[in-house]
């Protein structure tokens, strides 16, 4: 660059200056636009989140052992077995 003229030189100097300016807004722009993005995702899941509690919820009760017995026996007519007791066999 010793041989260029001082005024060639400076164009190079301002033009490289103003190139990393803009880069860096550039990069700051992108960096609060991103931001945003996430934050309204970040809202979005929200009632997303809240849907799935409110299921899970759902899914526990109607699975649930003493509901199942329930309608076992209110709709189905189903009844608790006996439990009978062997006796065990005389080992000698």
């Amino acid at each position: 660059m010793k041989n260029l003229p001082g005024f060639f030189q400076l164009s190079l100097v301002i033009i490289l200056v103003v190139a990393l300016i803009f880069l860096y807004l550039w990069q700051t722009w992108r960096v609060i636009y991103l931001q945003r993005e996430v934050n309204q995702l970040e809202e979005d899941l929200v009632p997303i989140r809240e849907k799935k509690r409110e299921l899970q919820f759902q899914v526990a009760r109607y699975f649930s052992y003493d509901r199942i017995e329930r309608i076992g026996k209110e709709r189905l007519g189903m009844v608790e077995p006996e439990i009978e007791e062997k006796a065990e066999p005389a080992v000698p």
